[in-house]
């Protein structure tokens, strides 16, 4: 099966100084290796075409997921302009350009930074509408960048998300950084590493091209993504002794907020960021509790299956997303029967055919809201804009601040 993209490589720097201080190990910026996927059969877009910006899962290569984007690109009634996507800066292609300069103490939000930075670099190229499609981990950084820029992307896919406070692991259970730590990552030749992968029950459960994919991007005769940056994003080290950072009074010490800022001060049993355990992951709980200020409209896609997002956490997010303030409160969820955690790995064509059912509600809004700012005029300027208008002046600022405004039956415009 022939692909159906033409893609195109592009190597840029990203920042670094990064949120943790022993991310890197000089000043030297940090690479981020990106690929532009653009359908041959769409070679010149429209305005209204979509551009996708994805994520991958924690010491997934990009590249194993264009297995989804050809089933997308089926089933999808619209067009897409392109898909662009970049490895976090110490994994995958991006890991093996930045090998001697990353340091042990990755931040997932520094991959936000990182994306960013890449739409400011080619934003000739990458205009709205914009969809953010993201697996695993990488939906926590897609969150940050939304709060950031909240007009940033029309809309969200969240594919078995991890954003949440509980740890998907049980009290007394087994480190979700173990199996990455202990498990192989050096092999004696491309046959040896490639029969290793295919035996492994984690693979034998994804699509046959996503495996070739891993195989042929994942692992030349050892991994792209190191085990130990693997290892260190799923869990970050809080090992100092406690003792030491309180006062007599129970009050955190400088020192212990300096080392783990962004743990709670106090937490239950089982969360991700208590700051009492020697392992943490404040970066899940971190984007779940921004979930409630994400503006876009959002579309979860769950693993029935999946160890993290059981029904209890699947409704967690379901209840937060966008009812804080400025959040927009417009969110989908399906649970694919049968999948994982690593739902659009496994079942492919399923996650397509959801994906392009959003993608075809989420591209008729945008051409609504677009045909709307063509027409509205919020009559306070004058002058093309360059000047305050009449009314601005005389209604406007001459009202009493607490001017309510006037009641009355107003046709919706979307």
């Amino acid at each position: 099966m022939n692909f159906q993209f033409k893609i195109i490589e592009h190597t840029i720097p990203c920042s670094s100084i990064c949120e943790y201080h022993h991310a890197v190990k000089t000043a030297k910026p940090l690479q981020l290796a990106i690929k532009k996927y653009i359908p041959f059969n769409n070679l010149n877009p429209s305005r209204d075409d979509i551009s996708i910006i994805a994520g991958h899962a924690n010491g997934i290569p990009k590249e194993c997921y264009e297995p989804l984007w050809d089933e997308l690109l089926r089933t999808f009634n619209g067009r897409i302009k392109a898909i662009w996507f970049a490895d976090c800066s110490n994994q995958g292609t991006s890991g093996v350009l930045n090998e001697d300069n990353l340091g042990d103490d990755p931040n997932w939000f520094d991959h936000s930074r990182g994306l960013l930075g890449m739409m400011n670099h080619f934003l000739d190229q990458i205009k709205p509408p914009i969809v953010g499609v993201a697996h695993s981990f990488s939906c926590s950084q897609f969150v940050h960048l939304s709060i950031w820029h909240p007009r940033l992307f029309h809309s969200l896919i969240f594919l078995e998300p991890m954003i949440q406070v509980e740890s998907p692991s049980k009290l007394g259970g087994r480190s979700p950084a173990l199996w990455a730590s202990t498990r192989p990552d050096l092999w004696s030749s491309q046959h040896e590493a490639e029969k290793y992968i295919r035996s492994n029950p984690f693979w034998r459960r994804w699509n046959s091209r996503a495996v070739d994919k891993y195989i042929q991007y994942g692992l030349p005769v050892t991994l792209t993504t190191t085990k130990a940056q693997e290892a260190w994003t799923y869990l970050r080290l809080n090992e100092t002794p406690q003792i030491d950072g309180n006062d007599k009074n129970g009050a955190l010490s400088r020192t212990e907020r300096f080392l783990s800022p962004d743990l709670a001060l106090s937490a239950k049993e089982g969360d991700n960021n208590n700051r009492n355990y020697v392992t943490v992951c404040p970066w899940s709980c971190i984007a779940f509790e921004l979930l409630s200020y994400v503006r876009p409209p959002v579309f979860f896609i769950f693993g029935e299956r999946s160890h993290i997002n059981t029904p209890a956490r699947r409704q967690d997010k379901l209840d937060r997303i966008g009812t804080g303030l400025g959040g927009g409160g417009q969110v989908q969820a399906e649970v694919l029967l049968g999948a994982s955690h690593m739902a659009p790995l496994e079942r492919v064509h399923d996650t397509a055919c959801r994906m392009s059912d959003w993608l075809d509600i989420q591209l008729k809004a945008y051409r609504e809201e677009a045909e709307l700012w063509m027409r509205h005029d919020s009559k306070k300027s004058e002058q093309s804009g360059r000047a305050l208008s009449a009314q601005w002046m005389e209604e406007y600022v001459q009202s009493p601040v607490d001017t309510k405004r006037e009641r009355g039956i107003r046709p919706s415009h979307l």
